[in-house]
Protein backbone atom coordinates (compact mmCIF):
# COMPACT_ATOMS: atom_id res chain seq x y z
CA UNK A 1 0.00 0.00 0.00
CA UNK A 2 2.78 2.65 0.73
CA UNK A 3 4.43 2.01 -2.69
CA UNK A 4 1.07 2.56 -4.42
CA UNK A 5 0.63 5.56 -1.89
CA UNK A 6 4.19 6.76 -3.47
CA UNK A 7 3.67 6.13 -6.93
CA UNK A 8 0.56 8.20 -6.70
CA UNK A 9 2.36 10.98 -5.78
CA UNK A 10 4.73 10.46 -8.05
CA UNK A 11 2.21 10.69 -10.90
CA UNK A 12 0.55 14.08 -9.25
CA UNK A 13 3.38 15.98 -8.13
CA UNK A 14 5.73 18.04 -10.26
CA UNK A 15 9.76 20.69 -9.26
CA UNK A 16 8.19 23.79 -8.70
CA UNK A 17 8.39 26.98 -10.21
CA UNK A 18 11.08 29.09 -8.32
CA UNK A 19 9.86 32.94 -8.97
CA UNK A 20 9.95 32.94 -4.83
CA UNK A 21 11.43 29.69 -4.10
CA UNK A 22 15.19 28.83 -4.27
CA UNK A 23 17.44 25.63 -4.09
CA UNK A 24 18.61 27.05 -0.59
CA UNK A 25 15.01 27.30 0.67
CA UNK A 26 15.72 29.56 3.50
CA UNK A 27 17.08 32.10 0.63
CA UNK A 28 13.12 32.03 -0.53
CA UNK A 29 11.95 35.35 -0.61
CA UNK A 30 7.97 35.49 0.10
CA UNK A 31 9.05 39.39 1.64
CA UNK A 32 5.59 40.21 -0.26
CA UNK A 33 3.62 38.91 1.81
CA UNK A 34 5.01 40.15 5.58
CA UNK A 35 2.15 42.39 5.72
CA UNK A 36 -1.02 41.99 7.09
CA UNK A 37 -2.78 43.90 4.11
CA UNK A 38 -1.74 41.61 1.69
CA UNK A 39 -5.13 39.17 0.60
CA UNK A 40 -2.95 35.52 0.66
CA UNK A 41 -4.69 32.64 -1.35
CA UNK A 42 -3.37 29.23 -1.15
CA UNK A 43 -0.24 27.87 -0.10
CA UNK A 44 0.33 31.74 0.70
CA UNK A 45 -1.88 31.49 4.08
CA UNK A 46 1.61 29.37 4.92
CA UNK A 47 4.12 31.81 4.41
CA UNK A 48 4.73 34.96 7.15
CA UNK A 49 2.22 34.12 10.13
CA UNK A 50 2.34 36.37 12.48
CA UNK A 51 2.52 35.09 15.97
CA UNK A 52 3.08 38.88 17.83
CA UNK A 53 4.29 42.32 16.30
CA UNK A 54 8.05 41.10 16.29
CA UNK A 55 7.69 36.82 15.91
CA UNK A 56 6.46 35.86 12.55
CA UNK A 57 6.15 31.96 11.26
CA UNK A 58 6.36 30.74 7.74
CA UNK A 59 6.21 26.92 6.63
CA UNK A 60 7.08 25.40 3.45
CA UNK A 61 8.73 22.18 2.23
CA UNK A 62 8.71 19.75 -0.84
CA UNK A 63 8.15 16.12 -2.46
CA UNK A 64 10.32 14.91 -4.45
CA UNK A 65 9.67 11.87 -6.73
CA UNK A 66 12.09 10.26 -9.35
CA UNK A 67 11.66 7.16 -11.50
CA UNK A 68 15.17 6.06 -12.84
CA UNK A 69 16.31 2.82 -14.98
CA UNK A 70 19.74 2.34 -15.04
CA UNK A 71 21.39 -0.90 -17.84
CA UNK A 72 24.89 -1.67 -16.97
CA UNK A 73 24.99 0.24 -13.85
CA UNK A 74 28.59 1.11 -12.90
CA UNK A 75 30.07 0.05 -16.59
CA UNK A 76 28.22 -3.40 -15.83
CA UNK A 77 31.03 -3.86 -12.93
CA UNK A 78 29.01 -5.24 -9.90
CA UNK A 79 29.96 -5.81 -6.54
CA UNK A 80 29.15 -9.47 -5.14
CA UNK A 81 26.80 -8.35 -2.99
CA UNK A 82 25.18 -6.63 -5.61
CA UNK A 83 22.07 -8.67 -7.56
CA UNK A 84 21.59 -7.03 -11.03
CA UNK A 85 23.33 -4.51 -12.87
CA UNK A 86 20.03 -3.44 -14.30
CA UNK A 87 17.87 -1.84 -12.12
CA UNK A 88 14.76 0.23 -11.72
CA UNK A 89 14.08 2.59 -8.89
CA UNK A 90 12.30 5.11 -7.45
CA UNK A 91 13.93 7.49 -5.26
CA UNK A 92 11.46 9.33 -2.95
CA UNK A 93 12.45 12.78 -0.96
CA UNK A 94 10.04 14.53 1.90
CA UNK A 95 11.59 18.13 3.31
CA UNK A 96 10.05 20.33 5.59
CA UNK A 97 11.04 23.48 6.96
CA UNK A 98 9.79 26.28 9.44
CA UNK A 99 11.29 29.64 9.38
CA UNK A 100 10.71 32.23 12.66
CA UNK A 101 11.63 35.73 12.50
CA UNK A 102 12.59 37.61 15.88
CA UNK A 103 12.57 41.37 15.36
CA UNK A 104 14.85 42.45 12.84
CA UNK A 105 18.10 40.64 14.15
CA UNK A 106 17.14 37.56 14.67
CA UNK A 107 16.29 33.94 12.42
CA UNK A 108 15.25 30.69 13.57
CA UNK A 109 15.21 28.21 10.20
CA UNK A 110 14.60 24.32 10.98
CA UNK A 111 13.98 21.40 8.19
CA UNK A 112 13.58 17.87 8.78
CA UNK A 113 14.17 15.09 5.81
CA UNK A 114 13.18 11.89 4.84
CA UNK A 115 14.57 10.48 1.79
CA UNK A 116 13.42 6.45 0.55
CA UNK A 117 14.82 4.34 -2.57
CA UNK A 118 12.74 1.99 -3.90
CA UNK A 119 11.83 -0.94 -6.13
CA UNK A 120 16.05 -1.91 -6.62
CA UNK A 121 17.19 -4.32 -4.43
CA UNK A 122 20.81 -4.32 -4.51
CA UNK A 123 22.55 -2.69 -1.54
CA UNK A 124 22.10 0.65 -0.02
CA UNK A 125 24.66 3.48 -1.05
CA UNK A 126 23.21 5.38 2.51
CA UNK A 127 25.01 8.74 2.08
CA UNK A 128 23.32 9.78 -1.24
CA UNK A 129 20.44 7.34 -1.29
CA UNK A 130 18.33 6.64 1.88
CA UNK A 131 17.73 8.67 5.17
CA UNK A 132 14.25 7.53 6.87
CA UNK A 133 14.73 11.30 8.86
CA UNK A 134 17.02 13.26 9.75
CA UNK A 135 17.18 17.27 11.12
CA UNK A 136 18.77 18.63 7.54
CA UNK A 137 18.84 22.21 8.76
CA UNK A 138 19.01 23.95 12.37
CA UNK A 139 20.40 27.33 12.40
CA UNK A 140 20.12 30.18 13.85
CA UNK A 141 20.85 33.98 11.91
CA UNK A 142 21.74 36.88 14.15
CA UNK A 143 22.45 40.46 12.40
CA UNK A 144 24.79 42.68 14.25
CA UNK A 145 24.14 45.74 11.83
CA UNK A 146 23.22 46.44 8.48
CA UNK A 147 26.39 44.37 7.13
CA UNK A 148 27.39 42.00 9.36
CA UNK A 149 25.27 38.63 10.30
CA UNK A 150 26.15 35.26 12.01
CA UNK A 151 25.51 31.77 11.12
CA UNK A 152 25.31 29.17 13.50
CA UNK A 153 24.12 25.72 13.22
CA UNK A 154 22.97 22.94 11.07
CA UNK A 155 23.15 24.50 7.16
CA UNK A 156 23.38 23.66 3.54
CA UNK A 157 26.21 26.18 2.00
CA UNK A 158 26.81 26.92 -1.41
CA UNK A 159 29.45 29.01 -3.07
CA UNK A 160 30.48 29.75 -6.77
CA UNK A 161 29.85 27.14 -9.67
CA UNK A 162 29.69 24.11 -7.05
CA UNK A 163 32.99 22.96 -7.56
CA UNK A 164 34.17 23.50 -4.03
CA UNK A 165 30.96 23.70 -1.49
CA UNK A 166 27.92 22.66 -2.39
CA UNK A 167 24.54 20.74 -1.24
CA UNK A 168 24.39 18.53 -3.95
CA UNK A 169 20.89 18.51 -5.58
CA UNK A 170 21.05 15.43 -7.82
CA UNK A 171 21.32 13.01 -5.22
CA UNK A 172 18.36 11.68 -3.06
CA UNK A 173 19.84 12.98 0.21
CA UNK A 174 21.25 16.46 -0.34
CA UNK A 175 24.86 17.54 1.74
CA UNK A 176 24.51 19.47 4.42
CA UNK A 177 26.68 20.88 7.70
CA UNK A 178 27.47 21.79 10.70
CA UNK A 179 29.13 25.01 10.58
CA UNK A 180 30.24 28.43 11.97
CA UNK A 181 29.69 31.60 9.26
CA UNK A 182 30.32 35.13 10.29
CA UNK A 183 29.27 36.94 6.89
CA UNK A 184 29.84 40.73 5.45
CA UNK A 185 27.62 42.41 2.46
CA UNK A 186 28.18 45.48 1.37
CA UNK A 187 26.42 45.25 -1.77
CA UNK A 188 29.32 45.00 -3.90
CA UNK A 189 31.54 42.56 -1.67
CA UNK A 190 30.34 39.66 -0.12
CA UNK A 191 32.47 37.94 2.82
CA UNK A 192 31.88 34.37 4.47
CA UNK A 193 34.53 33.36 7.22
CA UNK A 194 33.58 29.57 8.03
CA UNK A 195 34.28 26.20 9.55
CA UNK A 196 32.88 23.66 8.83
CA UNK A 197 32.00 19.74 8.73
CA UNK A 198 29.79 17.66 6.62
CA UNK A 199 27.01 15.56 8.06
CA UNK A 200 27.57 12.22 7.03
CA UNK A 201 24.33 11.19 6.33
CA UNK A 202 23.00 7.53 7.72
CA UNK A 203 19.95 5.75 6.52
CA UNK A 204 18.23 5.32 10.45
CA UNK A 205 16.24 8.10 11.60
CA UNK A 206 18.25 10.49 13.49
CA UNK A 207 21.35 9.04 13.28
CA UNK A 208 23.67 11.40 11.25
CA UNK A 209 27.11 11.74 11.94
CA UNK A 210 29.14 14.29 11.77
CA UNK A 211 32.93 15.96 12.94
CA UNK A 212 34.53 13.72 10.59
CA UNK A 213 36.16 15.98 8.32
CA UNK A 214 36.86 19.67 8.81
CA UNK A 215 37.04 22.73 6.07
CA UNK A 216 37.72 26.47 7.62
CA UNK A 217 38.37 29.86 5.94
CA UNK A 218 37.30 32.70 3.72
CA UNK A 219 35.00 32.81 0.96
CA UNK A 220 33.94 36.08 -1.21
CA UNK A 221 32.77 37.87 -4.07
CA UNK A 222 33.37 41.06 -5.16
CA UNK A 223 32.37 43.13 -8.19
CA UNK A 224 34.75 44.10 -10.44
CA UNK A 225 32.58 46.44 -12.99
CA UNK A 226 29.00 46.28 -13.67
CA UNK A 227 28.76 42.83 -15.24
CA UNK A 228 32.23 41.67 -14.24
CA UNK A 229 32.77 39.90 -10.91
CA UNK A 230 35.51 37.83 -9.34
CA UNK A 231 35.10 35.14 -6.45
CA UNK A 232 38.58 34.64 -4.45
CA UNK A 233 38.90 31.63 -1.79
CA UNK A 234 41.29 30.09 0.89
CA UNK A 235 40.13 26.71 2.60
CA UNK A 236 41.96 24.71 4.93
CA UNK A 237 40.83 20.80 4.66
CA UNK A 238 41.26 18.23 7.56
CA UNK A 239 40.66 14.78 6.95
CA UNK A 240 41.71 11.07 8.05
CA UNK A 241 38.70 9.63 5.62
CA UNK A 242 40.10 10.06 2.32
CA UNK A 243 42.69 7.46 0.59
CA UNK A 244 44.38 7.81 -2.82
CA UNK A 245 44.76 4.77 -4.59
CA UNK A 246 43.53 2.98 -2.02
CA UNK A 247 46.41 4.11 0.76
CA UNK A 248 45.14 5.61 3.78
CA UNK A 249 46.31 8.65 5.65
CA UNK A 250 45.64 12.26 7.44
CA UNK A 251 45.30 14.84 5.08
CA UNK A 252 45.93 18.65 5.72
CA UNK A 253 45.24 20.41 2.70
CA UNK A 254 45.43 24.24 1.60
CA UNK A 255 42.78 24.88 -1.14
CA UNK A 256 43.25 28.37 -2.89
CA UNK A 257 41.60 30.05 -5.92
CA UNK A 258 40.06 32.33 -7.95
CA UNK A 259 36.67 32.58 -9.71
CA UNK A 260 36.38 34.96 -12.85
CA UNK A 261 32.64 35.66 -14.37
CA UNK A 262 30.57 37.91 -16.59
CA UNK A 263 26.68 38.46 -16.55
CA UNK A 264 26.11 40.05 -19.86
CA UNK A 265 22.75 39.61 -21.87
CA UNK A 266 24.62 37.48 -24.86
CA UNK A 267 28.28 36.92 -24.43
CA UNK A 268 29.45 35.01 -21.07
CA UNK A 269 32.55 33.94 -19.56
CA UNK A 270 34.01 31.82 -16.58
CA UNK A 271 37.09 30.85 -15.56
CA UNK A 272 38.50 29.21 -12.21
CA UNK A 273 41.48 28.21 -11.31
CA UNK A 274 42.60 26.31 -7.96
CA UNK A 275 46.46 25.45 -6.33
CA UNK A 276 46.32 22.58 -3.56
CA UNK A 277 49.08 22.15 -1.59
CA UNK A 278 49.94 20.76 2.10
CA UNK A 279 50.69 17.19 3.54
CA UNK A 280 49.11 13.38 3.28
CA UNK A 281 50.78 10.89 5.41
CA UNK A 282 54.25 11.61 4.24
CA UNK A 283 53.59 13.05 0.66
CA UNK A 284 53.67 16.79 0.00
CA UNK A 285 50.28 17.76 -1.78
CA UNK A 286 50.53 19.33 -5.16
CA UNK A 287 47.75 19.44 -7.69
CA UNK A 288 45.69 22.63 -9.28
CA UNK A 289 42.98 22.42 -11.36
CA UNK A 290 41.44 24.92 -14.46
CA UNK A 291 38.24 25.04 -14.95
CA UNK A 292 36.27 27.38 -18.10
CA UNK A 293 33.38 27.89 -19.71
CA UNK A 294 32.02 30.43 -22.96
CA UNK A 295 28.87 30.54 -23.65
CA UNK A 296 26.65 32.79 -26.05
CA UNK A 297 22.90 33.56 -26.17
CA UNK A 298 22.17 32.81 -30.59
CA UNK A 299 18.55 33.50 -30.21
CA UNK A 300 17.05 35.53 -27.61
CA UNK A 301 13.35 34.71 -28.21
CA UNK A 302 13.99 31.38 -27.41
CA UNK A 303 16.88 31.85 -25.08
CA UNK A 304 19.03 29.60 -26.98
CA UNK A 305 22.65 29.11 -25.58
CA UNK A 306 25.31 27.33 -27.08
CA UNK A 307 28.54 27.03 -24.80
CA UNK A 308 31.81 25.14 -24.69
CA UNK A 309 33.55 24.52 -20.91
CA UNK A 310 36.27 21.89 -19.64
CA UNK A 311 38.32 21.22 -17.05
CA UNK A 312 41.97 19.85 -16.21
CA UNK A 313 41.91 18.38 -12.64
CA UNK A 314 44.90 16.67 -11.87
CA UNK A 315 45.66 13.49 -10.65
CA UNK A 316 48.79 11.94 -9.47
CA UNK A 317 51.88 11.61 -11.60
CA UNK A 318 54.01 9.10 -10.09
CA UNK A 319 53.20 5.87 -7.70
CA UNK A 320 57.53 6.20 -6.64
CA UNK A 321 58.10 9.82 -5.83
CA UNK A 322 57.42 11.27 -2.67
CA UNK A 323 54.74 14.10 -3.98
CA UNK A 324 50.58 13.48 -4.24
CA UNK A 325 48.98 15.50 -7.34
CA UNK A 326 45.80 14.45 -7.02
CA UNK A 327 43.32 17.25 -6.81
CA UNK A 328 41.02 16.95 -4.18
CA UNK A 329 36.88 18.14 -4.90
CA UNK A 330 36.50 18.66 -1.18
CA UNK A 331 32.42 18.90 -1.21
CA UNK A 332 31.41 19.45 -4.94
CA UNK A 333 28.73 18.49 -7.25
CA UNK A 334 28.64 15.51 -9.14
CA UNK A 335 30.21 17.27 -12.35
CA UNK A 336 28.80 14.54 -14.94
CA UNK A 337 25.41 13.92 -13.38
CA UNK A 338 24.06 9.75 -11.94
CA UNK A 339 24.75 8.32 -14.62
CA UNK A 340 27.69 6.99 -14.00
CA UNK A 341 30.01 7.19 -10.47
CA UNK A 342 32.70 9.49 -11.78
CA UNK A 343 33.81 12.73 -10.10
CA UNK A 344 36.00 15.38 -12.29
CA UNK A 345 39.44 14.28 -10.22
CA UNK A 346 42.13 13.41 -12.24
CA UNK A 347 40.02 14.13 -15.41
CA UNK A 348 40.13 16.47 -18.78
CA UNK A 349 36.97 17.38 -20.36
CA UNK A 350 35.44 18.81 -23.14
CA UNK A 351 32.07 19.93 -22.52
CA UNK A 352 30.05 21.69 -25.92
CA UNK A 353 26.13 22.22 -24.78
CA UNK A 354 22.77 23.72 -25.73
CA UNK A 355 20.77 25.19 -23.66
CA UNK A 356 17.19 26.25 -24.88
CA UNK A 357 13.47 27.36 -24.07
CA UNK A 358 11.30 26.55 -26.73
CA UNK A 359 8.67 27.43 -24.63
CA UNK A 360 8.22 29.79 -21.48
CA UNK A 361 7.95 26.90 -19.25
CA UNK A 362 10.08 24.32 -20.85
CA UNK A 363 13.85 24.22 -20.38
CA UNK A 364 16.32 21.78 -22.43
CA UNK A 365 19.95 21.02 -22.11
CA UNK A 366 21.97 19.13 -24.72
CA UNK A 367 25.38 18.32 -23.67
CA UNK A 368 28.64 15.72 -24.88
CA UNK A 369 31.13 14.67 -22.61
CA UNK A 370 34.58 13.69 -23.67
CA UNK A 371 36.76 12.43 -20.62
CA UNK A 372 39.93 11.41 -20.40
CA UNK A 373 42.07 10.84 -17.21
CA UNK A 374 44.66 13.76 -16.42
CA UNK A 375 47.10 11.08 -15.31
CA UNK A 376 47.85 7.16 -15.97
CA UNK A 377 49.43 6.31 -12.68
CA UNK A 378 45.66 7.11 -10.95
CA UNK A 379 42.42 6.06 -11.22
CA UNK A 380 39.45 7.51 -11.57
CA UNK A 381 36.99 8.56 -7.81
CA UNK A 382 33.64 8.80 -7.36
CA UNK A 383 31.60 12.14 -6.59
CA UNK A 384 32.09 11.49 -3.03
CA UNK A 385 35.88 11.00 -3.11
CA UNK A 386 36.22 7.20 -3.12
CA UNK A 387 38.30 5.61 -5.75
CA UNK A 388 36.04 3.53 -7.71
CA UNK A 389 38.22 2.29 -10.63
CA UNK A 390 40.43 0.67 -11.07
CA UNK A 391 40.11 -1.97 -8.27
CA UNK A 392 42.91 -2.60 -5.69
CA UNK A 393 44.35 -6.00 -7.79
CA UNK A 394 43.97 -3.68 -11.16
CA UNK A 395 45.61 -0.47 -9.84
CA UNK A 396 48.10 0.17 -12.56
CA UNK A 397 47.39 -2.16 -15.47
CA UNK A 398 46.32 -0.11 -17.87
CA UNK A 399 48.07 3.34 -19.62
CA UNK A 400 45.13 4.13 -21.33
CA UNK A 401 43.39 8.02 -20.55
CA UNK A 402 40.49 7.75 -22.70
CA UNK A 403 37.48 7.23 -20.37
CA UNK A 404 34.40 7.64 -22.94
CA UNK A 405 31.85 9.89 -24.45
CA UNK A 406 29.15 10.60 -21.97
CA UNK A 407 25.66 12.10 -23.94
CA UNK A 408 22.92 14.00 -22.19
CA UNK A 409 19.60 15.49 -22.29
CA UNK A 410 17.51 17.15 -19.75
CA UNK A 411 14.60 18.53 -19.74
CA UNK A 412 12.07 20.73 -17.40
CA UNK A 413 8.55 21.59 -17.77
CA UNK A 414 7.24 24.17 -14.97
CA UNK A 415 3.44 23.67 -15.01
CA UNK A 416 2.89 26.48 -12.39
CA UNK A 417 5.12 27.96 -9.89
CA UNK A 418 4.80 24.69 -7.51
CA UNK A 419 4.76 22.25 -9.53
CA UNK A 420 7.15 20.56 -12.57
CA UNK A 421 8.32 17.78 -14.37
CA UNK A 422 11.60 16.77 -15.43
CA UNK A 423 12.76 14.09 -18.27
CA UNK A 424 16.60 13.07 -18.27
CA UNK A 425 17.99 10.69 -20.63
CA UNK A 426 21.42 10.03 -21.03
CA UNK A 427 24.19 7.35 -22.44
CA UNK A 428 28.12 6.90 -21.60
CA UNK A 429 30.31 5.36 -24.10
CA UNK A 430 33.10 3.51 -22.36
CA UNK A 431 36.50 3.82 -24.11
CA UNK A 432 40.12 1.70 -23.72
CA UNK A 433 40.72 2.71 -19.77
CA UNK A 434 37.31 1.38 -18.83
CA UNK A 435 37.17 -1.60 -21.08
CA UNK A 436 40.95 -2.56 -19.52
CA UNK A 437 40.02 -2.20 -16.07
CA UNK A 438 36.63 -3.93 -15.97
CA UNK A 439 33.62 -5.67 -17.84
CA UNK A 440 33.61 -1.88 -19.94
CA UNK A 441 29.58 -1.77 -20.62
CA UNK A 442 28.39 1.30 -21.91
CA UNK A 443 25.50 2.74 -19.31
CA UNK A 444 22.52 3.65 -20.34
CA UNK A 445 20.09 6.35 -17.78
CA UNK A 446 16.91 7.08 -18.04
CA UNK A 447 15.10 9.34 -15.36
CA UNK A 448 11.31 10.66 -14.71
CA UNK A 449 11.50 13.64 -12.35
CA UNK A 450 8.58 15.00 -10.40
CA UNK A 451 8.18 17.46 -7.31
CA UNK A 452 6.10 19.70 -5.49
CA UNK A 453 7.14 22.43 -3.68
CA UNK A 454 5.72 25.24 -1.37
Amino acid sequence: MRNLILVIGFILTGIAGYSQIQYLRYNDDFSFLKSDSVDKRGFQKLKYIHLSAKLKVSFGGEVREQLQWYNNINFGDMPPTFQTQNVWQLWHRIMAHTNIEAGQKTRVFVQLNSTQRFLNHNPLAPEIEQNELSLHQAFIDYRFNKFWMARIGRQEISYGSHRLITFREGPNTRLTFDAAILKYNNGRRKVDVFAISPVISQKGVFDDQTFKDLAAGIYATEKLAKKLSIDYYLVHFHSSRRQYNFVAGIENREISGFRLFSENPKTNYEVEGTYQFGKFRQLSINAFGISADLNHKIVFKKNMIIGLAGNYLTGDNSRTDRHLNTYNLLYSKPQYGLTAPIGATNMITINPYLRINPVRKINVYLAANFIWRESNQDGTYSPGALEVRPRPENLFVSSEKQLGTLLALESAYAINSNFSIAVDASKFFASKYVKQTGAGRDITYYSLKASFKL
